[in-house]
């Protein structure tokens, strides 16, 4: 399924199945079994030149969908690594992150318009599971 998957962080390009009225994107059956149930759904959006993310949750998992109009830099690192990843989207589109525990995870807006994202998680948000720790600036 996954266009990169490492260990806790598995990332990948989702189709547009836009039939002229707009951009629609459907997530598969295997993410949405993967994170189990939906205890927190929250959208934000993030404003060009800006960063969202730079932590990680200890306990919970993780379902991002990100869609994009213009580019988008996604880094992460797994637990354990010494090093993050990061990959660029370009363009117009959505991808989703299936993110692990322990994975720290952020998104940059490098575009000029803004980058939408809607968060599924299965345990609620809490300052004390929640670790920040820079990735992006």
């Amino acid at each position: 399924m996954s266009e990169t998957e490492r260990g806790g962080f598995d990332l990948h390009e989702l189709p547009d199945r836009d039939d002229g009225r707009g951009a629609a994107f459907f997530f598969d059956a295997a993410t949405i079994a993967w994170l189990g149930p939906l205890a927190e759904l929250h959208v934000v959006a993030i404003a060009p030149g800006k960063v969202r993310g730079n932590h990680m949750h200890r306990e919970r998992r993780e379902i991002l969908f990100v869609h994009y109009d213009g580019d988008v830099e996604v880094a992460w690192r797994i637990p354990g690594a010494t090093e993050a990843n990061t990959k660029r989207f370009a363009g117009r589109g959505a991808f989703i992150a299936r993110i692990e525990p322990g994975t720290l995870h952020a998104l940059r807006n490098s575009g000029a318009g803004f980058v939408e994202v809607v968060s599924l998680s299965n345990g609620r948000f809490d300052l004390e599971e929640t670790h920040y720790e820079i990735l992006l600036t």
